[in-house]
């Protein structure tokens, strides 16, 4: 049952995958770019996990022993690491990321993993932690009980806490510099951005804007737009343009998958194999001699399969037509 579940898993984001290459249908702006500014901003600490029932870390590992001693002297007690021969404590990392827009008071989830030699997290309380940017800046707190990973799963020393830290500091977004509001495309393309900057001058074809590069347009706000840019945002994000894209074949050899666009040109060409001897361009068949009449590796696909051929063997011949340059398409083979 899990063997299935994994290969229908696969498919799924393969096809994602694949689909982010090769989307033909008209989408939102939304949703094939960012804007510049506007980002998730990653957190990390050094906290303590207590109540560990002598699976916590040993004497042997200091860092424990000194962050438990400069815990106690925080709270006035004097105390040397020599004094401290407990193993229900353990010393780990605690990580999360803060959305572009919270605020402070928002509870968000942790992931805690042990940087000692713990044998396990379960039943643990980690201890108030201070989460911090890369600036140096406290921006949340975490604390609370923790919830372990499966034995079966190998995880006990990896936990997580959801809604286990409060924000403390809200960082400010800022996606409007000098009146301006940039575009950031995620799969750079000339074809798509001039796209872009064509149907957000229906908004206003007074707008001053340009695509910098393939993967950056540039907007100069208007007067209208300066009093609302929120709002000029929201009506930007719902156009809807047709992005180009990289023609792309995806294989996995292990399960048989094959996912590509069903319109990828084949130029003629005749590959030959152990099995079998494929003429690309006529409109004839024979028992282990196919001249097929296909234009595409959609068609080609889709013959090979009424004929009997399996999914390695047409893996084969696809990959051999590749090999030869007869199909304009970027490979990833998995």
């Amino acid at each position: 049952m899990l063997k299935y579940f994994k290969i229908y898993f696969l498919i799924i984001i393969t096809f994602l995958i694949v689909f982010k290459l090769t989307a033909k249908n008209p989408v939102r702006i939304k949703d094939i770019a960012i804007i510049d500014g506007i980002r998730e901003n990653h957190l990390m600490g050094f906290g303590l996990i207590t109540g560990l029932q002598g699976r916590g870390d040993s004497k042997g590992f200091k860092l424990t022993q000194k962050m438990l001693q400069n815990l106690a002297l925080n709270h006035g007690f004097n105390i040397s690491t020599e004094d401290i021969n407990s193993k229900n404590i353990a010393a780990v990392l605690v990580t999360t990321k803060i959305g572009p827009f919270a605020r402070k008071g928002d509870l968000i989830d942790i992931t805690i993993s042990s940087i000692g030699d713990s044998k396990s997290l379960e039943g643990g309380i980690l201890l108030q932690t201070a989460l911090k940017a890369s600036d140096g800046n406290t921006y949340a707190a975490a604390q609370g009980r923790i919830i372990a990973g499966s034995k079966n799963q190998n995880t006990q020393t990896s936990a997580t806490i959801p809604d286990g830290a409060i924000i403390e500091r809200e960082i400010i977004s800022n996606f409007v510099n000098n009146d301006k509001i940039k575009i950031i495309l995620k799969y750079p393309d000339f074809v798509t951005a001039n796209q872009i900057t064509e149907i957000i001058l229906t908004l206003n074809k007074n707008l001053k804007l340009s695509a910098i590069d393939p993967g950056m347009i540039e907007i100069i706000l208007g007067e209208e737009e300066k009093k609302n840019p929120v709002g000029f945002i929201a009506k930007l994000e719902v156009l809807t343009v047709t992005p180009d894209y990289v023609s792309t074949v995806v294989i996995d050899k292990k399960t048989g998958v094959i996912v590509m666009g069903e319109d990828i040109i084949i130029q003629e060409c005749s590959v030959s194999t152990s099995y079998a001897q494929v003429k690309i361009g006529s409109s004839k068949s024979k028992k282990n001699n196919f001249e097929i009449k296909s234009q595409t590796v959609g068609e080609l696909v889709k013959i090979l399969n009424e004929i009997g051929l399996n999914n390695n063997e047409i893996i084969s011949l696809i990959e051999s037509i590749h090999k030869i340059g007869a199909i304009n398409a970027k490979f990833i083979l998995l």
